[in-house]
């Protein structure tokens, strides 16, 4: 597969995951998460709602990391393919 695919299939990826991060993290801390005394309703699901944001962030790092991007020359020569 040439790189300029790859990094298209890459960057989906990352896409999915950042906006799984981001879903935990809207989902668990958006709306009343705080009680009277600005404490934490359920602390131990905010906990569970950071480390699955936190897992999904690495997840794309990691494919972020292990994508070869293409380089100007690579879009150059399919622009002119």
């Amino acid at each position: 597969m040439a790189t300029i695919e790859q990094a298209v299939t890459a960057t989906t990826t990352i896409q999915e995951h950042a906006s799984s991060a981001l879903g935990r993290l809207q989902g668990g801390f958006d709306g009343r998460v705080v009680n009277g005394f600005g404490i934490y309703v359920d602390p131990s699901m905010r906990h569970h709602d950071l480390i699955e944001a936190r897992k999904a962030i690495e997840a794309a790092l990691a494919v972020m990391k292990a994508t070869k991007w293409p380089t100007e020359a690579e879009y150059d020569a399919q622009e002119n393919a």
